[in-house]
């Protein structure tokens, strides 16, 4: 979860001089953000291993990225005018996205990998073939005094693609979150908040669709 922290305790002087240090970024400035962020301990401790089931393999592939500036995924800004941009640390948000839906159907027990190109022919081809598109993924950070209120959103196509019929099913969702009165801002912070927003697409997907036999369809 996002770490937010209660101001106590600190003196006016020292108060301007934090808020003077931390809001001076100028524009141009950017700041490299994982659209897959490595898990703290507290949440890998929550995180239940499941078994993968019985079912049709799922193959993900990366989602193309049709944003006009396909590099940035949001920025921060003081409430001095200062601004810092946010850009995929990878430099692809289209593959980033894709291992992220992949991590998020193996723990839901998926028979799912990630794969850059879906093979062609051999065994190795799978079931289902997950692909999409990125209309919209950005987090934003906006500084106030002392505190900063974070926004993400998200919107998606997911295709899914079926070998054994040749037949396809295509879901658009979008999805946004926020935290506000957020102290002392770590890029951390938008990394998970993105990546909370993601997931609810990722979720959206998986309940409104079902297997049947090798394929999958929607409920």
């Amino acid at each position: 979860m996002i770490r937010q922290h209660v101001v106590r305790g600190i003196s006016a002087p020292v108060a301007v001089g934090l808020l003077l240090l931390v809001g001076c970024s100028g524009k141009g400035d950017i700041i490299p953000m994982n659209l897959t962020p490595k898990a703290s301990k507290e949440m890998t401790g929550a995180v239940q291993t499941v078994k993968p089931m019985a079912g049709p393999r799922v193959t993900v592939i990366p989602f193309e990225d049709v944003r006009a500036d396909r590099a940035k995924v949001g920025s921060r800004s003081s409430m001095w005018g200062g601004e810092t941009d946010f850009n995929v640390s990878s430099g692809s948000a289209g593959e980033e996205t894709a291992q992220a839906f992949a991590d998020y159907l193996k723990r839901k027990g998926w028979q799912a990998q990630y794969l850059k190109v879906a093979p062609q022919s051999g065994d190795n081809r799978p079931d289902i073939l997950l692909s999409g598109k990125i209309l919209e993924l950005a987090v934003d950070a906006k500084r106030g005094f002392l505190l900063t209120d974070i926004e993400a959103r998200s919107k998606l196509v997911i295709q899914a693609s079926n070998r054994e019929d040749g037949s396809s099913i295509v879901r658009t969702d979008a999805h946004s979150g926020n935290h506000d009165n957020v102290f002392w801002f770590e890029p951390q912070d938008g990394e998970e908040i993105l990546s909370e927003v993601l997931e609810k697409n990722f979720e959206r997907f998986v309940v409104n669709t079902k297997f049947e036999d090798r394929a999958i369809r929607f409920r």
